[in-house]
């Protein structure tokens, strides 16, 4: 068979692989553990703000919404 002819031969029994193309893994998907935090802040996953926000306080402390009753401290 003429070089050709193999060709086209192959491609005719082949189509299936032309119909889909998978898409492409995202950039990194690959590596395999956990990356820096460095690393983490250059990709963009971590954003750190240059005025963070300070936490708000409890009205209440814990201690008071979590003390026993007092009827099950009589018991």
């Amino acid at each position: 068979m003429p070089e050709e002819e193999k060709q086209k031969k192959l491609s005719a029994c082949s189509r299936h692989r032309y119909r889909f193309i998978p898409p492409c893994t995202p950039e990194n998907f690959w590596e395999v553990g956990f990356p820096s935090t460095q690393t983490c802040i250059e990709r963009g996953y971590i954003r750190e703000e240059k005025n963070p926000q300070a936490r708000s306080r409890r009205r209440q402390p814990f201690n008071v919404l979590f003390t026993p009753k007092k009827s099950q401290e009589q018991s």
